[in-house]
């Protein structure tokens, strides 16, 4: 039974943000400007910034481990081959190591492509996050009292905003 290796690399794209600090000063009230966000949705938009910032990073990094993890599987997938070429018809006891071997990096195999799978879905489901921050958040202005309303990690969320952010995304 042969096992693909799903590859969990991701591109990464830059997020075209330069931060919502300066594509959003704070404006007059909404009332007065109807494209305003209003104070709950400024704090959903900071919610969105928080969670696109962290779980950009951790998705990246748990990328970077993925593909280390992909290459260590590559190369024992290649020395099980190259070893199963030298087995002699008649060792059995060498026939039956191997393919304990070779079942054990299976089990291995099938776990990872999990993993990967996993990481799919996160990477997936953080882009319904970028999407929707985008739709929603992205150039629009705020009222500067609701901003200084918002506790202090939502405003330097709003502060900082997306500018640097690599938001991962699946390949085709």
């Amino acid at each position: 039974m042969e096992f693909r290796i799903v590859r969990a690399g991701v591109f990464v794209a830059l997020a075209v943000a330069t931060g919502v600090a300066g594509a959003q000063q704070p404006q007059t009230p909404a009332a007065q400007n109807p494209s305003a966000l209003t104070a709950p949705a400024l704090a959903r938009c900071a919610n969105q910034v928080q969670t696109l910032r962290s779980e950009s990073a951790r998705l990246l990094q748990t990328n970077a481990e993925y593909e280390v993890r992909r290459n260590t599987y590559n190369a024992r997938s290649a020395s099980l081959k190259a070893e199963r070429d030298t087995l002699k018809p008649d060792d059995l006891a060498a026939s039956l190591a191997w393919k304990q071997a070779q079942q054990s990096h299976q089990a291995l195999l099938v776990a990872f492509n999990a993993d990967v799978e996993k990481l799919k879905s996160d990477i997936r489901a953080i882009n319904v996050v970028k999407a929707d921050y985008d739709a929603t958040c992205a150039g629009r202005p705020y009222r500067r009292q609701d901003l200084d309303a918002m506790p202090e990690a939502a405003r330097n969320a709003m502060s900082s905003g997306l500018g640097g952010v690599q938001v991962p995304t699946l390949g085709p």
